[in-house]
């Protein structure tokens, strides 16, 4: 198993972070990126050609290419001979990849619905993760649940072990049902939680995650009580989901 040192000796059970090349191509990549993500370069627009691109951004094409074939892996773009290269359908876009979420703009208004809709998801997977983990766990699993639970201090500036912690939690409850298709669900989860920390979905009037929640969870899974883990963990993620509501409607003006 894969491990990232994230905060004060917290591990992850799995690499978070960008797949994105190195050099030229990347930087490329992430323009044209950006670009797409936030409408410059809008959905079924045919996009500059290769060459046209490679004088602007005095690169070669093959530099070109070589990011257009990375983005294309994201479900950004698609490139045939009859019409050059065009911006996909946004329902064909990898919107839960690390980069082409990181690639919004602060205050676009799809980091507001990606939050909500993804909240609306872990509704339903992670009530039943918490008492699928209560049940199954190894006294391993449940040390590092309860440990993580209570490295989590909201009302310290240290955001980043706040983020370390917030992820090794949950990431442990998926890897605790000892089932295949949760734990897949991994990187999932830790992709919506870097969104919700980059772009402070988590911080709306002044409310943070809340620490008291998690140890609630964790006591529970610790105490093989499947249906109060079920519970805490619905409540807690209730508590995001009117958050990430509340920081929609703001983002769109409604509030």
């Amino acid at each position: 198993m894969n491990t990232a040192t994230v905060s004060r000796g917290l591990k992850l059970p799995i690499e978070l972070g960008s797949s994105l090349p190195t050099g030229a191509t990347k930087n490329v990549v992430e323009l044209l990126g950006r670009r797409i993500i936030n409408d410059e370069y809008p959905q079924g627009q045919v996009i500059p050609t290769e060459e046209e691109l490679a004088v602007s951004l005095g690169i070669s094409r093959a530099t070109v290419r070589d990011a257009i074939k990375v983005l294309s892996g994201k479900g950004l773009l698609q490139t045939a001979r009859r019409y050059g290269t065009k911006v996909r359908p946004i329902e064909e876009w990898h919107l839960l990849d690390i980069d082409v979420a990181s690639w919004h703009e602060p205050d676009h208004p799809r980091i507001g619905q990606m939050f909500a809709e993804t909240t609306e998801l872990r509704c339903v997977i992670e009530p039943a993760a918490a008492a699928f983990a209560a049940e199954r766990a190894t006294e391993q699993q449940i040390d590092t649940i309860v440990e993580a639970a209570h490295a989590m201090h909201p009302d310290e500036e240290d955001v980043q072990t706040l983020f370390a912690a917030d992820c090794l939690f949950h990431s442990t409850v998926l890897e605790a049902t000892g089932n295949l298709m949760m734990r897949q669900m991994r990187p999932m989860i830790l992709t919506v939680l870097q969104i919700s920390y980059e772009f402070g979905v988590l911080i709306v009037d002044g409310e943070r995650v809340t620490r008291e929640g998690h140890i609630r969870v964790a006591d529970a899974i610790r105490a093989r009580n499947a249906r109060t883990a079920r519970a805490e963990m619905e409540h807690m993620l209730e508590l995001n989901r009117d958050t990430a509501s509340r920081y929609w409607e703001i983002l769109n003006g409604r509030v």
